[in-house]
């Protein structure tokens, strides 16, 4: 059975991040991250989380409730 998880972190500086929660799908996790960037005003990021180290990685960032393309540029 693969066990995969989708991350909620937010941001705490340039390269640092703090995980608050994880979810078993991408869109429970980018609803969470969407609420309390809304919220907060904060960043945040959805990570994939799969069982090997190679199949993890950055999703979508979330910033003032929209997603980020690029470092800040807001999309949607």
């Amino acid at each position: 059975m693969i066990h995969t998880m989708f991350c909620v972190e937010r941001s705490e500086g340039p390269k640092t991040w703090v995980k608050e929660l994880c979810f078993k799908t991408e869109f429970m996790a980018f609803s969470n991250a969407r609420t309390k960037s809304l919220n907060t005003f904060s960043t945040y990021r959805v990570m994939y989380e799969g069982e090997s180290p190679n199949s993890s990685g950055e999703v979508l960032r979330v910033s003032k409730g929209k997603c980020l393309v690029d470092e800040d540029r807001l999309v949607g």
